[in-house]
């Protein structure tokens, strides 16, 4: 009997012992090797095959970076372990590829790097310009590489029939038509309807638009409208788009072109808070005549041209504040005060299309609040913008006009395919 529970006793002695031991080396083991995750990576790997010689860990990290105001791919590039020289190579190895100064903000830069005994080595570097394209840096033997590739992606035609409630933009938006649809669809009416008075509840809108998805039906982009219409209280107005060797425009049902010679309002979204006409000043404290209209809005909206011209005058105006003045064809120009800053590139004597963004919403100059005052003036004299007859557009003839009505039945043909 004693001989065994000495046994037992040698037994257990023997196994805390091992214990003791495995312990002591555990922890000599984690003393040793002491890696440092820096913040905001993500560790996406950890790899021992090419490490059979030694105890060294192997990890690859993911960290990105989104553009803001301000940064460039070069300044991003500073914020990283590459030296002065990889910076020069990479930049002149992408340089075929992209356009890297014309980057977006928002624009997504991913950086994978190699971290080895708390060295860290960036192996590639990716840039996704928009949804469509990736551009891969990839350090190959001390060198760089650039691949670009680019989704394929099918074409899908979407029509919706809606009634609108409170407002344009939230009756699309409920059912998930993309921004850039929305104001595309405000503009090509712009020219005819005054948005802040005419629509009403139960108004009706069709709309016929393109988007692009990936092979997974993942959505990445929407193209453009082939058929929009609008269904007022007394009247309606439905718009083809169609495109030949020298436009693309588009046309009522009869050829008829919607771009007029400028628009009645030139901001989405906005309400008309001062209309033309006599008012008490909310500065001066007067009665005096309020030769424009104003468009209350958020400090920021983008203000379009009202129509194709040049800038004649930009720059602060008195009491207009930051102002700017567009002088278009046949006698007209347009004005546009109190702005917050103006579009990037705008400058006198510059050329500037309809619907183009000149500006921001603002309240520089006499001002009780962030609005655009905006001025139409013909011949000389300030006009009423609201209550301006507009010269129609160019009307389709001869050849054109057939290639048009074509045109139109297919997409009718395609509306009736969709709606059945």
């Amino acid at each position: 009997m004693y001989l065994l529970n000495k046994k037992i006793l040698v037994f257990i002695a023997g196994l805390i012992l091992i214990i003791v031991i495995a312990y002591y080396l555990s922890v000599s083991f984690n003393d040793k090797i002491d890696i440092q995750i820096p913040k905001e990576t993500t560790l996406i790997q950890e790899d021992h095959s090419e490490k059979k010689d030694s105890l060294d860990l192997f990890f690859s990290f993911l960290e990105y970076y989104e553009l803001v105001e301000g940064d460039t791919f070069i300044s991003t590039l500073k914020k990283t372990n590459l030296n002065k020289r990889e910076i020069d190579q990479l930049i002149i190895a992408v340089k075929d590829v992209i356009e890297i100064n014309q980057l977006r903000i928002g624009t997504r830069i991913e950086m994978i790097s190699d971290l080895i005994k708390e060295e860290r080595i960036i192996k590639e570097i990716i840039i996704y310009p928009d949804r469509e394209e990736k551009i891969s840096i990839l350090r190959i033997d001390d060198r760089f590489t650039v691949r670009k590739d680019i989704k394929t992606l099918y074409s899908e035609l979407v029509f919706h029939e809606i009634e609108i409630e409170k407002s344009i933009y939230s009756s699309l938006k409920n059912i998930n038509v993309p921004d850039n649809i929305i104001m595309s669809f405000v503009q090509l009416f712009s020219f005819d309807i005054d948005f802040q008075r005419d629509i009403r509840n139960k108004n009706k809108i069709n709309i016929l638009f393109e988007q692009f998805k990936d092979k997974d039906g993942e959505l990445i982009k929407s193209g453009s409208i082939f058929f929009a219409k609008i269904i007022l209280t007394k009247d309606s107005y439905e718009l083809y788009k169609f495109e030949n060797d020298n436009y693309i425009e588009y046309f009522n049902s009869d050829g008829k072109s919607a771009t007029k010679a400028l628009m009645k309002t030139p901001i989405n979204g906005a309400r008309l808070s001062s209309a033309y006409g006599m008012r008490k000043h909310p500065i001066l404290g007067y009665n005096k005549k309020h030769m424009g209209v104003d468009f209350a809005a958020p400090i920021g909206t983008p203000i379009m041209a009202a129509g194709t011209g040049h800038i004649e005058y930009i720059g602060t105006n008195g009491g207009a504040g930051k102002y700017i003045r567009i002088k278009h064809l046949n006698g007209y120009k347009t004005s546009y005060s109190h702005l917050s800053s103006y579009a990037s590139g705008i400058q006198k004597n510059v050329r500037v299309k309809q619907g183009q963004t000149i500006g921001y919403v603002g309240s520089t100059g006499l001002s009780t609040g962030p609005h655009l005052h905006y001025e139409v003036i013909f011949n000389g004299n300030k006009i009423n913008p609201m209550k301006m007859k507009l010269p129609s557009g160019k009307k389709l003839k001869g050849i054109n006009l057939n290639n048009f009505l074509t045109e139109r039945d297919r997409i009718n043909n395609e509306i009736s395919k969709i709606k059945n």
